[in-house]
């Protein structure tokens, strides 16, 4: 053997020992040579990825066993809610749908049962739906700019009027306003300026066959178009969305409907008060259970099960001519089958003005997550220091979560004003009780004001988690305790 010829010194240093085995100084050079930084980082990655993935089974697993939980309970509800009044041959309906669809969903069966009975009917579409963009794409399959949403708009129009007729009307029942599909709500917040669609580009209505072609998108043109409808129709019943409803558009359409009634009656253009129902659309993923089931009646979601509702029994013709008119709108039947058909039961829903205070909790499974910012009741009432808003939430509300509140007040002259507020904030007066949090608004915000109406939600990092619909607010005796 030749001389310093041992094994171990033929062997090179980095194959026949481990790192663990070099000098400090090397191993100090191997962990920060670039190998060594990417070994590291690869390691990180993977500890980042799973704590992602652990953090992500907990969501999805909590979110799932919300869901069966809820569906569970919403099939073992028994009906013991009372008929809607039945109808009569004095009645005129008004329908006000905030897009086409929604009137066949919510009062398809009633349309067809009016118009069997000779009853008059008429159908006012707020928006002509031209906001719906994945609609809009399947018709051009391509990103669709505004001329493409304007034809969506349009096509939207004639499949309305296919569906009424399959109801049984004819073809001048419906009215078309053409206001922005998901627009309606920032009208009402921002109503000293014209709104701008994302999906149109207009800012007044596109459309020659509405009711007031080149009217500007604001609150108070809507509003005068409504006033015109109630004043020429006379209607003895009308139907609406929700206040409570996730669509920002429906939940618009409550207080728009509400506010033109109003005017009305002020201004004595309506010969009586019509009586106001409110039918719902989007909650969750209510209806439960989703998909066709003609033979279940539809029943209210869960937390708002206590509310006033009326069930409205549907015949069979009623019910077969609801299933066609329904299809009729092949633009949303194409991509919503299930949820759309999930409406095809034997009854339809119907609620009187709802409790102002009622929030159902737990309602869906983002706020289930986060019970500090999970709206269980909401309460206004006036008082020495102006108006008092008292707010429970499922835990007490803290830091990072933020209130915000959207007043929106009415003159008499039908000037609409909007002031809104973040919370946490130093000019609102606050006081904490356990899980309710008391605010007080400023009473000069409410000086002019014939009506008023408040919108409050709890926010994120500015995203929204849960909010109300809008609470009328007393103005008698706001400066009187």
């Amino acid at each position: 053997m030749a001389e310093g010829g041992g094994l171990e010194n033929r062997i090179p240093p980095r194959v026949g020992r481990g790192f663990e085995s070099l000098p400090l100084r090397q191993r100090t050079e191997e962990a920060h040579s670039p190998k060594g930084e990417t070994r590291v980082k690869r390691w990180l990655l993977r500890l980042a990825l799973a704590l992602v993935g652990m953090l992500s089974s907990y969501v999805g697993l909590s979110m799932l066993l919300f869901v069966v939980i809820m569906h569970r309970a919403s099939l073992s509800q028994v009906p013991h809610h009372s008929p809607l009044p039945p109808l009569a041959a004095h009645d005129r309906l008004l329908i006000i749908a905030p897009h086409p669809d929604d009137e066949v969903l919510g009062c398809g069966g009633l349309i067809a049962s009016a118009a069997q009975q000779g009853i008059p009917v008429q159908v006012v579409y707020l928006t002509c739906g031209d906001g719906f963009t994945a609609a809009a794409a399947l018709a051009t399959r391509s990103m669709p700019e505004s001329r493409e949403c304007l034809a969506l708009g349009k096509l939207r129009q004639s499949e309305a009027r296919r569906a009424l007729q399959l109801l049984g009307l004819s073809g001048n029942s419906a009215v078309f306003l053409g206001y922005p599909d998901r627009g309606l709500l920032p009208m009402l917040l921002r109503p000293e300026r014209p709104y701008r669609s994302p999906a149109t580009g207009a800012t007044a209505v596109p459309y020659p066959e509405a009711r007031s072609p080149r009217a500007p998108y604001t609150a108070s043109a809507l509003i005068a178009d409504l006033r015109r409808i109630l004043a020429q129709f006379q209607p003895t019943r009308v139907f609406t969305t929700h206040p409570w409803d996730d669509h920002e558009d429906h939940m618009a359409a409550a207080l728009f409907t509400r506010e033109a009634i109003a005017q009305a009656l002020a201004a004595g253009e309506l010969h009586r008060p019509p009586t106001l129902y409110y039918y719902l659309v989007h909650r969750g993923d209510w209806p439960l259970p989703q998909g066709y089931h003609p033979n279940r009646p539809l029943l209210p979601p869960l937390g708002l099960e206590g509310a006033h509702w009326h069930l409205f029994a549907l015949s069979p013709d009623a019910r077969l001519r609801k299933e066609q008119a329904l299809k009729a709108h092949e633009s949303q039947y194409a991509l919503m089958p299930r949820f759309l058909s999930s409406f095809l039961r034997t009854t339809e829903l119907f609620a009187s003005e709802p409790t102002a205070a009622l929030q159902p909790t737990d309602d869906n499974p983002t706020i289930h997550l986060q019970p500090h910012a999970d709206l269980a009741s909401v309460r206004v009432q006036g008082g020495r220091e102006g108006v008092r808003v008292s707010l429970e939430t499922l835990k007490p509300f803290r830091a990072p979560y933020q209130l915000e509140l959207a007043l929106l007040t009415v003159d008499a002259a039908g000037n609409w004003q909007s002031t809104r507020w973040r919370y946490p904030n130093s000019r609102l007066l606050a006081r904490q009780e356990s899980n309710t949090l008391h605010l007080w608004l400023p009473s000069n915000a409410l000086s002019r004001a014939e009506r008023a109406y408040l919108l409050v939600s709890t926010r994120l990092y500015g995203a929204e988690l849960d909010r109300t619909g809008f609470i009328p607010v007393p103005l008698r005796g706001a400066h009187a305790e």
